[in-house]
C-alpha cells in the first residue's frame, strides 16, 4: 500500500508539473472548414433548409450548423437526383461532435452496414468517408408498411486532418493536443439520400435508383461538394 501510495504521489506531481510549465493551447479557434456550403456542386443546386428544433435543443448553443438540400436541375423527376446535406461545427464544447450513429438511431433508423469508402477529388487527392447503409419502416398512404433504405455518408474534419473514425478522431485529439500543442476544432459533414428504388413511382419526386446507384450519386457529389467547404481540399491548399 505504502508502495502504490508513493507512486500514486508522484504521478500527481509529474502531472502538476505538466501543467505548470507546458506552453499554451494553440489552435481551436479556426476549424479546418468554412462555415457553409456552396450552391451549386458540380451538376447539383442546393437550397437553404433550417437546422431541425431537435439538432438546436440537443447541441450547444455555439454549434454552427449548415444545411441545403441538393437536387439535379430541371423540373422532370424522371432525372432528378435529391441530396441531404449537413455541416456541423463544433464551438468550445466538444459535445457539438458526436458518432451520427447514436442519433440516426433515436430518429427510428436501423443500421444494416458500415463500410469506409475512398472519395477521389478532381485534384488527385483522396478523401476518407464513412457509409451507413440504413432502413427504417414508412408508412404509405394505403396504411401499408413499407421498408425505405437509404446511406449516409459522413466523415470528420479537424483543423488539417479528416477522418471517417470518431475513434481516430480522439487519438488525434490526443496526440495533438499532447505532442502538437493542438486543440482541433472539429466539423462534422454529412451528405444523405434515399434508395428509392421499390418505392411507389411519382411519390418521391427523383429517378429510380437502386442502392450501387444512390452510393455512387452521393460520392459523386462529396467529390464536388468537399473541395468547397474543406481547407485542405481547396486548390489554393
Amino acid at each position: 500500500m505504502i508502495v502504490r501510495a508513493a507512486i500514486l504521489l508522484v504521478l500527481c506531481g509529474m502531472t502538476l508539473l505538466l501543467c505548470q510549465f507546458s506552453p499554451a493551447m494553440k489552435g481551436g479557434a479556426e476549424a479546418g472548414v468554412l462555415a457553409e456550403l456552396p450552391l451549386v456542386a458540380g451538376g447539383f443546386v442546393g437550397e437553404s433548409e433550417p437546422p431541425g428544433e431537435k439538432e438546436i435543443a440537443l447541441l450547444p448553443s455555439d454549434t454552427i450548423i449548415i444545411k441545403r438540400v441538393y437536387h439535379t436541375p430541371g423540373r422532370s423527376t424522371e432525372n432528378r437526383d435529391i441530396a441531404h446535406a449537413s455541416l456541423v461545427i463544433a464551438g468550445n464544447d466538444s459535445r457539438s461532435i458526436h458518432r451520427p450513429e447514436v442519433c440516426l438511431d433515436g430518429q427510428g433508423w436501423t443500421i444494416t452496414s458500415s463500410h469506409v469508402r475512398e472519395v477521389k477529388m478532381l485534384s488527385g487527392e483522396a478523401l476518407q468517408v464513412r457509409d451507413l447503409a440504413i432502413m427504417r419502416e414508412v408508412v404509405l398512404g394505403n396504411g401499408t408498411k413499407h421498408p425505405l433504405h437509404a446511406h449516409y455518408i459522413y466523415w470528420f474534419v479537424g483543423t488539417d486532418v479528416s477522418t471517417p473514425s470518431n475513434l481516430e478522431r480522439q487519438i488525434l485529439s490526443f496526440r495533438d493536443n499532447v505532442l502538437h500543442n493542438v486543440n482541433h476544432r472539429w466539423a462534422y459533414p454529412s451528405v444523405m439520400a434515399w434508395v428509392t428504388e421499390g418505392l411507389p413511382p411519382g411519390k418521391t419526386g427523383e429517378r429510380m435508383r437502386s442502392d450501387e446507384e444512390t452510393v455512387a450519386m452521393i460520392l459523386n457529389l462529396v467529390r464536388t461538394l468537399a473541395p468547397k467547404f474543406q481547407k485542405n481540399l481547396m486548390p489554393h491548399s
